[in-house]
């Protein structure tokens, strides 16, 4: 928070005193790549703009990505896909630190722009800054640390700007995914919340909300100056060198977990059939488990401004209503009638293989306890 307070007053300051300054011939305006972190928030890695005059001695970074733990009720207004970023400016001596604490690559691009480009897009920077404007909601896909980027240099750079374009080819949960190879319980939890709109095909142009993305497609550029189409990237520097997280691999711990568990729950079901004898405790088990996940998921499903997370048809198998069936099951005069929930089970756990949405492979050893336990429920009984 301390830091924050510090970063806000230098913004202040510096505001104040570059309100209506123009930048030097010398002057350039970059893009700031980072690589991935370790964090939940840095697993995607993140953008910047750098702003370097050295006439003037401005240094100065353009972060989109801050935001506050402090803010009331952070972590509901988190959950449902109201959080507000804020863009704010800081020294770059104090910005670099950071990632060479965390041990983070960054690469610095540095664009290809005219005196008068980068004079607007500094007074774009600085009008973005002040305190009534720099508040923004943040938007994984749409509206994030790298989108806010590629926008206002497009923008206001004075220059028409042309990105490559192709085919649409990976979706968003599959570019995502690229970068959870060491985070498998976070990957299993992502695919738990996100939706089946994470499964549309991305444009060239769409990726640019991961900072890889930007960096490629920037990389690749080209912008209109006095009529001739130039690089926009006219250099690339390495400023810090690490070891990328996004490349580590792990074992992928939940599709383990759950198989093993498939097969503990396939055995005792088998031997149970066999020695004629009840398993009501495992019934109650997974029905209240999966029920009260599907509560939280139906919860984000329907109440969370964050993208892709409705329709979800993680639903079908975590069915909220699995948590009140566990208590109509334990009634065993209600059984007779109740056993055809098994059958609507089922066939929505039949239903959740032909759905169209890409499940973590965990979920499908889950789907197959499940089915294990309709149909031993469903079987008729030895005589």
């Amino acid at each position: 928070m301390r830091n924050l307070i510090l970063t806000i007053l230098f913004m202040l300051a510096f505001l104040a005193e570059g309100r209506s300054q123009q930048l030097g011939a010398d002057a350039t305006i970059s893009i700031l790549t980072c690589n991935p972190g370790e964090e939940v928030y840095s697993l995607y890695g993140h953008s910047a703009i750098r702003v370097k005059d050295p006439s003037s001695g401005i240094d100065a970074v353009f972060n989109y990505g801050v935001f506050s733990y402090d803010q009331p009720n952070f972590i509901y207004r988190f959950a449902k896909g109201q959080t507000d970023y804020l863009m704010i400016g800081q020294r770059f001596v104090s910005w670099l630190p950071e990632y060479e604490k965390e041990q983070r690559s960054v690469y610095e691009q540095v664009l290809n722009l005219t005196p008068e480009g980068k004079n607007k897009l500094f007074a774009a920077l600085l009008e973005n800054a002040k305190p009534e404007n720099r508040e923004y909601r943040y938007n994984f896909f749409m509206d994030n640390c790298a989108t806010r980027v590629r926008d206002m240099i497009a923008r206001n750079s004075g220059s028409t700007i042309q990105f490559t374009e192709g085919q649409s080819r990976e979706s968003y949960r599959q570019l995502i995914k690229l970068y959870h190879h060491s985070f498998r319980w976070t990957d299993f939890g992502i695919d738990l919340l996100v939706g089946k709109k994470a499964e549309e095909k991305v444009s060239p142009y769409g990726q640019m909300f991961l900072p890889d993305y930007l960096k490629d497609q920037f990389s690749e550029a080209t912008i209109s100056i006095d009529g001739k189409q130039q690089q926009l990237v006219v250099e690339t520097k390495t400023l810090l060198e690490y070891p990328n997280s996004k490349n580590k691999n792990d074992l992928p711990w939940p599709t383990i977990v759950f198989g093993i568990l498939f097969l503990v729950v396939l055995y005792i079901s088998a031997r149970a059939y066999r020695q004629n004898k009840s398993t009501d405790w495992l019934d109650y088990s997974l029905m209240g488990i999966t029920g009260l996940a599907g509560l939280i998921i139906g919860w984000f499903t329907l109440f969370s401004e964050h993208p892709a997370m409705s329709p979800n048809y993680n639903l079908l198998w975590a069915f909220p209503l699995n948590i009140f069936f566990a208590v109509i099951w334990s009634v065993k005069k209600w059984r007779p009638t109740a056993r055809y929930f098994y059958w609507i089970s089922g066939v929505m756990l039949l239903l959740s293989f032909i759905a169209g949405q890409q499940f973590n492979p965990a979920v499908y050893c889950i789907i197959l306890i499940l089915l294990v336990r309709v149909a031993a429920n469903l079987i008729p009984e030895k005589n």
